[in-house]
């Protein structure tokens, strides 16, 4: 009669399971409106997290890596338990670290990832408890702390050397003011969203367009929306962003119209121009923290659908614009708000 596995087994079987379902479960996010709205929707943490550029390691993205975690994980498990408990110091220390990231350099938390954390922990418990056999017990569990601290500090140093070596330019390396039009302290700012493929954004940009020629004395934020279901405005971002990195605002308008103007065709053009997009860390770095920064501003102002434009006087929406407008109902507000 065959022995039945000691509850500790099955617990980690179940425990490891449960881990591989939350890894598929955040690369579904991507596809899954289902899925997505666990997360809290197009604004989400899941999604501020997987818009940034911590989503993958080494080009893969980070659900994939969990998965073959857990694989490796239960293959060491059945061949020596000990040896096991040892390489999940080195997985607990990697999720150490992605916690970190979230709260302090992505500021935002992705329930799916706090999940996974949570698993992998639970994990570690047992096999704390159940791993390692007398007498070099204490030895194994006392080596745990090093192994978790030099995983934490593999990802972590790295990070943090880059940091440095980018320095001021780094934090100079923002697009928000490069994308943006007028003089930050006017008087009157307007803050718009848009998507690359939303039709209605394409024909409200020759509005904003105008608004820039006409109202001078007025400062404009241009920001991105990124829909879950967005097929290449993800890439027209990357592009539009990358121009503005390395060519100035002039050209980076210059491209955002143009993009807007062969939507019918978005991808035909990015295809024609992505070639030219030269391969900059930094730049990558500054175009998806402005979209992380653009996500996190119409999270806190409600922003669903675009295009939608918000007219702040002295700090404070006086205006907000649902949809596409004509230019004459744009001045009309834009006279309101300057007391013309």
């Amino acid at each position: 009669m065959k022995e039945k596995a000691p509850k500790s087994a099955v617990a980690f079987y179940i425990l490891a399971v449960a881990g591989i379902i939350i890894s598929i479960l955040t690369e579904l996010e991507k596809y899954s409106d289902t899925v997505r709205a666990l997360c809290g929707g197009n604004t989400g943490g899941c999604q501020e997290v997987a818009n940034s550029s911590y989503s993958t390691l080494l080009g893969i993205p980070l659900g994939y890596w969990g998965i073959a975690s857990y694989l490796v994980w239960i293959v060491i498990y059945r061949k020596r338990k000990e040896l096991a408990g040892l390489y999940g110091g080195v997985v607990l220390g990697a999720e150490f670290y992605f916690v970190y990231l979230q709260i302090y350099i992505i500021e935002a938390l992705c329930p799916l990832c706090m999940a996974q954390f949570a698993v992998v922990a639970a994990i570690n418990i047992l096999l704390f408890a159940t791993a390692y056999p007398p007498p070099k017990a204490t030895k194994y569990r006392i080596a745990l702390v090093p192994i978790v601290l030099a995983s934490f500090l593999a990802f972590y140093v790295p990070l943090k050397v880059e940091a440095s070596r980018a320095g001021t330019e780094k934090a100079d390396a923002s697009l928000t003011k490069i994308t943006s039009w007028g003089d930050p302290s006017a008087l009157v700012t307007i803050e718009t969203f848009a998507n690359y493929e939303c039709p209605h954004c394409a024909k409200f940009e020759p509005v904003m367009k105008r608004v820039m020629n006409d109202y001078p004395d007025v400062h404009i934020i241009f920001r991105d929306y990124l829909f879950s279901h967005s097929r290449y405005a993800s890439m027209a971002i990357a592009y539009a962003g990358s121009v503005a990195y390395f060519e100035g605002r002039e050209m980076y308008f210059k491209t955002r119209f143009e993009l807007f103007e062969n939507q019918k065709r978005l991808l035909a053009y990015l295809k024609e121009h992505l070639e030219y997009i030269r391969e900059d860390k930094t730049m990558q770095e500054a175009v998806d923290a402005k979209l992380v920064a653009d996500m996190k501003r119409a999270k806190s102002l409600g922003v669903s659908s675009t295009p939608i434009t918000f007219i702040f006087k002295n700090g404070k929406v006086v205006k907000k614009v649902t949809g596409y407008v004509p230019y004459e109902q744009m001045k009309e507000e834009l006279d309101k708000a300057l007391g013309r």
